[in-house]
C-alpha cells in the first residue's frame, strides 16, 4: 500500500507541476551516452563522465528526434565529435539514425581530421545495407537495409576473442571475426562519418549515440541500450521509471 501510495504521488507531481523524472538507461558502463535532449547543450554526455560531443559543420539541434531532441546531419561536413580515447577490445557501440540516403557513413573512430591515420570501427551505409569494419579486417555487410526514412537502432558489439555482432532494432543480423586495432592514440570519435563509405558524411537525423565499454548481450542492447531517455515533459517515460523505482 505504501508504495502504491507513493506512485499515485508522484504521477500528482507529475501532472500538476510538469515534474517528470526521466527514464534512466542504468547499469551500463557508458564511455559516453549522447541522448541530444538538451537544447542549450545538445551534445550533453548524460553518462556522468563528461565527455560531451560537440557539434560541428552542418550539424544542428531539432526538437524532434527520436525520442526529444536529435540532431540533423547535412550529408556535406556535419557530424558530432567525442574526443575521448575508447576501448577497443570489449565494446558496445550504438546510435539511432534516420535516413533515405543508402551510401553514408554512419560512425568511426579516428585520430585526426578526415584523411588522418587511424580510422577504425566503422558504420556506414551501402545500397542502404549496413556495413561494418573494424582496423585491417575487411568490410562485412548485413541484409538489412535501413535507408527507407523511418528511424532505426543500429549497435556493433565486439567481444575479444569473440568476435562482433551486429544488431538492427534489437534484432541480431550478422556475425563476423573481429580484427581489432591496440592503439593508445585515437582520441575522437565522429558519429555521422565514416571514410568508408561513398559519401563520408551522414545525410538525416541521428539519435541517442553511445559507446559502451562492455561488450553487451542482445538483451542488454534491446532491454538497455535502445531503451529511450524521455524528453522532460513525457508522461510515459516518468511511470516507467515509478514503476521500475517501486
Amino acid at each position: 500500500m505504501k508504495n502504491f501510495m507513493l506512485v499515485l504521488l508522484a504521477l500528482g507531481l507529475v501532472m500538476t507541476f510538469g515534474v517528470v523524472v526521466q527514464a534512466k538507461v542504468t547499469g551500463l558502463p557508458h564511455v559516453y551516452n549522447l541522448t541530444f535532449n538538451d537544447q542549450g547543450n545538445p551534445g550533453k554526455d548524460s553518462s556522468e563522465n563528461g565527455n560531451n560531443g560537440e557539434l560541428k559543420g552542418g550539424a544542428k539541434w531539432i526538437a524532434n528526434g527520436y525520442s526529444g531532441g536529435g540532431v540533423q546531419l547535412d550529408g556535406n561536413d556535419g557530424h558530432v565529435e567525442v574526443v575521448v580515447d575508447v576501448p577497443e577490445k570489449n565494446f558496445t557501440m550504438g546510435v539511432w539514425v534516420k535516413t533515405d540516403a543508402g551510401d553514408v557513413g554512419i560512425y568511426s573512430v579516428l585520430d585526426g581530421p578526415k584523411g588522418a591515420g587511424g580510422h577504425d570501427r566503422h558504420f556506414f551505409l551501402k545500397d542502404g545495407k549496413i556495413n561494418f569494419r573494424t582496423w585491417k579486417g575487411p568490410a562485412w555487410a548485413t541484409d538489412r537495409n535501413v535507408a527507407d526514412g523511418k528511424w532505426h537502432h543500429i549497435a556493433l558489439v565486439a567481444k575479444d576473442g569473440g568476435g562482433q555482432t551486429a544488431y538492427v532494432d534489437g534484432e541480431k543480423v550478422g556475425t563476423h571475426a573481429y580484427d581489432h586495432s591496440d592503439f593508445d592514440w585515437q582520441k575522437r570519435v565522429w558519429i555521422g562519418f565514416s571514410n568508408d563509405a561513398a559519401k563520408d558524411y551522414f545525410n538525416g537525423v541521428i539519435d541517442g549515440a553511445s559507446y559502451t565499454a562492455a561488450a553487451l548481450t542482445g538483451d542488454q542492447v534491446k532491454m538497455k541500450l535502445m531503451v529511450p531517455v524521455e524528453p522532460k515533459g513525457k508522461l510515459a517515460s516518468t511511470w516507467s521509471d515509478i514503476k521500475t523505482s517501486h
